[in-house]
């Protein structure tokens, strides 16, 4: 059979799983330890986990599955449907096909019938490159392959397959710890190895069908298990198993643990929050369900999912489908089995899950990839009427609970499922499906193709024929069970001669079980001369051993409880899942050979139990083996045993609907109120289920009809959710109390006309219950009413009946809603007419302002919505936020609700409290064709604004709908409209990264990039500011922004640049043409301002292209000064090096001379003296004959303002450090504080950092007077 096949899913979150795996994985050469296992419940994401790990995402998020994919050195998935992933042998093999094959990102399978060696080495081309850490391991172990013929003897398939431990050892560890230690350590992934073929039980006679060793590993878990302290030190070995695994936990004791479920742990906690909002931000489907009504389901689901992932997605998906609405969330069970439950309930009536179950026995008994032809076929051996339009209706039912793989195959969207739909303990005896039944249509289907089939396929038929014939005591045939199947596969015309092939490629070779072999040799099957070759080994299995060890013709009757006991003989002794002998029994339902061990071993001990706390009694029970149950108790099982979850016999029987077992229960003095850890009886479970019989001889023998569970529900509440009429009037002749109210204050009245419509029973539940007096108007703790609960659900006929007993047609519950108003939200336009009928009050406003219409128009039901219209509902009524119902029609996307509501006399420019239209919220929520409506019919005002200045251009193209912005621009949208700051479009997604869509804007509409704010800036100052390297290129190369564009202050976008220190951004700009010694209204250039912000990169690209680091601005300040004040010292060596480097380039320098002057005035820089406070003078003159600017002073002035009427430069500003020794005692400095945190001091706020002055210290010096002034800054808002 093909590998397993992993369906990758979307992955999300996990970040701090990956951490601690890289964590342990660097820690592995000191650790005592050699293994990680990463533990959960089912649906918690062991396998996604494992499945990123192996094929890892792209992206930044993925950043550390990568790093340890990269250190992967082998992988393998455990899968229940796939038994060759299963096997030992096929673990081993696959891990050296992996080995061989090093640079193949797919797992190639070794054909298994020829040495492994000559069939997967290679060698490796001579590179350049490195090789990883795993390569170098798979080049050493290959070159040690072809050396070593001890290797290769262990490979060979037969050597495999006999002694999977041996060939573990000698083909890998031993090898690998030969090798010389990779640089880094690498570790070892194994999915899910606590998995194991749960969908058959196992066959009498089976517990261990080998003989010659006990201590082979029977599992991939015991083979690790077994031999994991020969691991190298450089191998981690990782691993995914449930967490209940208590065996498990024995065999890897020391390993680490990483639990994936833990909610005591914050970082589990945050993953499944940002598994809900990652999938809100996602899918619209989900966020068009988000309402203020709705949205606290997600934080009910979030405590609900007990941390997990699958329940969370089933019902995300749901509700992505329109299957399920996030309200119901409340009533959804907080268990996985109790989802599977609950979907099934409203997936399938009890016909039609009659019609789906041939279906699912297939695919549970299904042993190759299956699809949709072979179902069919399958399908049609037991049901021979079903025509093909039947067939695809019945798997249209199916199609949210089975997936389709890439290949076609089809199978159940998870392995819980499968195993939830033969525990009948969870799914009830309703949805209880048989693989027997499906390995039975499978053996016809087989048996039908018998001439065309292959050896694989015969091997399947064997094993499909030994799981469905299992039991001939039930018929008049005198013939065993063995015969039976021999001489069927003769009858299939099956060329089973040619079929025993020494090769390991068939699901399960032949000789690994013998029954099998048995089954195939006396149908006539040959063995190969190979295998005849090893019959002179002691190793081998020949067909006349096989005769000699399981002939059924020569059976005594206590030779198959020989063959059960095995060497050892001990009855009691427990397998790795706990269960003696008497539990295979027991679960087999073999009732004449449990008998036969009880009698033969009276020290069988009846009150064994698993690791479950199940005896067999309790699973024969749980089956609903009436004989097995009677002879269990004939010989003294206790009838009161209950399990790890509480539950006893009666309990399993009376949930799974077996009649005979609980009858037999109750005369051995079975407890009929025995209660399970939720409080829960075996009349709740009976009542729940529908099971009538059940139900009567319990309140027969006494049973509490009033006892309630951990929820405060009784037996009764149960049967009336669930629509079980007839159980409704017998728990009320036996006294259940009416009006009892569960610890939601619902009734059963409440709950019937809540209960799933797919139960067809409710509505008479519902007429039995007012009929019997229960209180029609009674509220819940959240004021609802059976009523309102109805018209929620929209069961019109409970509507009817509740309003006929006289229920308030006009209650209101908690919240201000009204069954109409419930309806009306829901869409159920039958039930609003029955309401308006009855004459309720339809003028009711909620508590946020809203009317009918308005949730009407919300919904989208366009007859509700007609129908209120009629009824003179006011069509512009405001609620609290300002939106009328035209409002809500337009941001769900109601084309036909906004024409309704057009049609009678909304305005379409209506506004809310934010100035926003309908047009403007159709724009913003992307509904084009509702737009393009809007506009060509109703004339839109397209250019609407609202009062902060936004258009529906704006909010369409913010929220990136392309389509939505091209029907505005089709209809002369204006693209440069501003906003209240005088922002354009452009600008904003300019300031917020938009590139897709500034590219878009600039294509299509050719937006100006020019437009400025009320400050003067344009996009490309935005861009500049923000560190936008490729919008900056955007708008240079295709928008063709003006490069050295002035702002109100004069600052340019290299300003920008060179203050936030975005090096990239700043040489782009010049490279483009931009200015490097322009200068801002306060004298500043890029050069000085980055100097003194202390961007070392900024400056040396700006000193590369010509920038003068001796310009000083209005107040003096030169670029090394600031530099020098801000303690930047490696920007002032830099401009230090540069000046002198300029110097040596320069003949006619006086190098000897060493002074400059300092500005005096705050308007030229022009006239200098000489000051005793310059700091490093750079004043350099030029010769007219050698340099144009000869005639231009350039000099290095002490840092400070000289004017109270000046402005002091926003870009150039005092620095974050003081320097003491370098200037004036008496001088005063601006200091500019960049806080993240709010502060107590007068400040401005930009983009997000605090800016704030304060005051060092204030005199006059003898040269200069400075002034503190305030800084004036740029503002930019998104």
């Amino acid at each position: 059979m093909a590998a397993p096949v992993i369906e990758k899913k979307r992955f999300f979150c996990r970040e701090w799983a990956f951490i601690k795996l890289s964590h342990y994985l660097e820690q592995r050469p000191t650790s005592k330890t050699c293994g990680v296992l990463v533990i959960g419940g089912s649906g918690s994401g062991k396998t996604a986990l494992s499945a990123e790990l192996a094929w890892p995402s792209a992206g930044a998020n993925a950043r550390h599955q990568r790093f340890l994919n990269k250190r992967l050195l082998a992988r393998h998935f455990c899968q229940a449907r796939s038994e060759a992933s299963l096997s030992p042998a096929q673990f081993v093999r696959s891990l050296v096909a992996q080995l061989l094959q090093p640079g193949s990102d797919e797992i190639h399978r070794v054909s298994s019938s020829s040495p492994i060696p000559g069939s997967a080495t290679t060698t490796s081309n001579a590179t350049t490159v490195p090789l990883t850490s795993r390569e170098m391991v798979a080049e050493a172990y290959a070159e040690k392959l072809r050396t070593d013929p001890e290797i290769q003897a262990a490979l060979q398939p037969d050597v495999l397959d006999r002694d999977p431990d041996d060939a573990l050892k000698k083909a890998l560890l031993f090898p690998l710890l030969e090798l010389e230690p990779p640089k880094c350590c690498l570790f070892l992934l194994v999915d899910s190895i606590d998995e194991r073929q749960t969908l058959d039980f196992p066959q009498t006679g089976t517990r261990d069908s080998r003989r010659e060793n006990d201590n082979v590993s029977r599992t991939i878990a015991e083979l690790l298990g077994n031999h994991h302290h020969l691991f190298p030190q450089w191998l981690l070995l990782v691993c995914t198993a449930r967490r209940q695994s208590r065996p498990l936990s024995r065999m890897f004791s020391g390993f680490r643990k990483i639990p994936l479920d833990d909610l005591r742990k914050p970082l589990v906690m945050r993953d499944i929050q940002q598994y809900i909002l990652a999938r809100l931000d996602q899918e619209e489907a989900i966020r068009q369900h988000i309402t203020p009504d709705t949205a606290d389901m997600l934080n009910q689901l979030h405590i609900k999912s007990n941390g997990c992932f699958l329940y969370i997605e089933k019902v995300l998906d749901g509700v992505a489908e329109n299957f399920i609405v996030l309200r119901e969330v409340r009533e959804i069970p907080c268990t996985l089995n109790g989802l599977y439950l609950w979907l099934c309930q409203r997936l399938f009536s009890r016909k039609q899950f009659v019609k789906v179950q041939p279906l699912l026995n297939v695919i549970l008994a299904a042993k190759l990839p299956i699809t949709q032809e072979i179902l069919y076929k399958c399908v049609k051996t037991a049901c021979t009427n079903i025509t093909i339009e039947d067939f695809n209706r019945r798997l249209h039912l199916l199609r949210r609970v089975i997936s389709v793989s890439r290949a076609g195959a089809l199978m159940l969207f998870h392995h819980s499922f499968a195993e939830w739909l033969l525990d009948v303990k969870h799914c009830t005896q309703k949805y209880l499906c048989s693989a027997v039944e499906g390995h039975a249509m499978l053996a016809a289907y087989y048996t039908l193709r018998g001439p065309e089939l292959n050896a694989d396929e015969i091997c399947v038929l064997g094993q499909h024929l030994q799981r469905s014939i299992t039991n001939v005591a039930t018929t008049n045939c005198n013939l065993d069970v063995h015969t039976l199947q021999v001489l069927w596969m003769i009858g299939s015309g099956a060329p089973i001669e040619d079929c025993y092939l020494d090769s390991s490629e068939c699901i399960l070779w032949p000789r690994q079980e013998v029954k099998l072999l048995k089954l195939l040799i006396d149908a006539g099957a040959k063995p190969s001369e190979k295998v005849v070759e090893d019959d002179t080994s002691k190793d081998a299995v020949s067909s006349s051993q096989v005769s000699q060890d399981v002939s059924p013709m020569d059976e005594s009757p206590s030779e198959p409880l020989t063959e059960l006991l095995g060497e050892s003989g001990d009855i009691n002794q427990a397998d790795s899942c706990g269960q003696t002998v008497l539990h295979t029994l027991a679960a087999d339902g073999n009732a004449s050979l449990l008998e036969l061990a009880l009698t033969t071993c009276p020290q069988a001990k009846l009150e064994a139990t698993d690791r479950h706390g199940q005896t067999p009694l309790n699973l024969a029970a749980r089956h609903g083996y009436a004989d097995v149950v009677r002879v269990l108790l004939a010989s003294g099982a206790c009838a009161d045993h209950a399990d790890c979850d509480g539950w006893t016999a009666l309990r399993a029987a009376a949930w799974g609907g077996h009649t005979e077992v609980v009858e037999m229960l109750l005369e051995h003095g079975a407890m009929v109120d025995c209660a399970d850890w939720d409080q829960r009886t075996a009349l709740r479970a009976a009542a729940w289920g529908g099971h009538e019989d059940i139900v009567k001889a319990l309140l027969q023998h006494g049973a509490d009809v009033n006892r309630t569970d951990d929820e405060g529900r009784t037996a009764l509440i149960a049967a009336a959710y669930m629509g079980h009429s007839e159980i409704v009037e017998h728990l009320l002749d036996f006294g259940a109390e009416i009006d009892h109210a569960d610890n939601d204050g619902r009734t059963a009245l409440s709950v019937a006309a809540l209960c799933v419509p797919s139960n067809h029973g409710y509505a008479k539940v519902v007429t039995i219950l007012l009929e019997r007096g229960a209180a029609v108007d009674h509220q819940d703790k959240d004021g609802m009413t059976p009523l309102l609960v109805a018209a929620f659900e929209g069961h019109k006929d409970v509507c009817e009946l509740l309003l006929e007993y006289e229920a308030d047609v006009d209650h209101c519950d908690a919240t201000g809603r009204t069954p109409l108003w419930a309806a009306a939200s829901m869409g159920h336009g039958s039930v609003v007419s029955l309401l308006l009928f009855w004459g309720c009050y339809v003028d009711s406003i909620d508590n946020e302002g809203r009317t009918v219409l308005s949730v009407a128009a919300a919904q989208g039901g366009t007859d509700v919505v007609k129908q209120l219209l009629n009824r003179g509902l006011d069509e512009q009524h405001r609620d609290n936020s300002g939106w009328t119902p035209l409002h809500y029609a337009a941001f769900e996307g109601h084309i036909d609700v906004c024409e309704a509501l057009l049609e009678a006399g909304a305005k379409i420019d209506e506004t809310d409290n934010d100035g926003k239209g309908a047009l403007m919220l159709a724009a913003q929520e992307g509904h084009a064709a509702l737009l393009e409506r809007l506009l060509e019919q109703h004339r839109a005002p397209i250019d609407q604004h609202a009062h902060d200045g936004k258009t529906a251009l704006r909010l369409a193209a913010l929220e990136g709908h392309y389509d939505t912005v091209r029907v505005l621009l089709s209809h002369n949208a204006d693209v440069n409209a501003k906003d209240a700051d005088g922002r354009s479009t452009l600008y904003i997604l300019a300031l917020e990264n938009r590139l897709a869509m500034a590219r878009f804007l600039l294509e299509h509409a050719r937006a100006d990039v020019e437009s400025r704010d009320s400050e003067g800036r344009t996009p490309l100052h935005v861009s500049a500011w923000q560190g936008h390297v490729e919008m900056v290129a955007l708008l240079l190369t295709e928008g063709s922004a003006s490069v050295n564009a002035c702002d109100n202050e004069k600052r340019t976008p290299l300003h920008s640049a060179a203050w936030q220190g975005h090096a990239a951004i700043v040489r782009l700009l010049l490279e483009h043409g931009a200015t490097p010694d322009h200068t801002c209204n306060q004298g500043a250039t890029a050069l000085g301002i980055a100097a003194q912000e202390g961007h070392e990169h900024c400056v040396r690209a700006l000193l590369n292209h010509g920038a003068d680091p001796s310009h000083s601005d209005h107040c003096g300040r030169n670029a090394i000064k600031v530099a020098a004040k801000s303690g930047h010292d490696t920007v002032v060596r830099l401009l230090e090096e540069h000046s002198a480097n300029q110097r040596s380039l320069r003949p006619g320098i006086n190098g000897g001379e060493s002074s400059s002057a300092t500005s005096v005035t705050s308007n030229s820089t022009a006239e200098t003296k000489p000051s005793s406070a310059i700091l490093n003078p750079l004043s350099t003159q030029y010769s007219p004959a050698e340099s144009p600017d000869s005639t231009k002073r350039r000099s290095c002035v002490s840092l400070g303002n000289n004017s109270s009427n000046s402005k002091s430069s926003s870009n150039l500003t005092g620095s974050t450090k003081s320097d003491q020794g370098k200037f004036n005692q008496n001088s005063v400095v601006n200091q500019v504080v960049l806080s993240e945190t709010p502060q107590q001091d007068t400040g401005i706020r930009y983009c997000g950092w605090r800016i704030v002055i304060t005051k060092k210290r204030k005199s006059i010096n003898k040269f200069f007077s400075f002034y503190l002034s305030k800084i004036k800054l740029p503002r930019m808002k998104k």
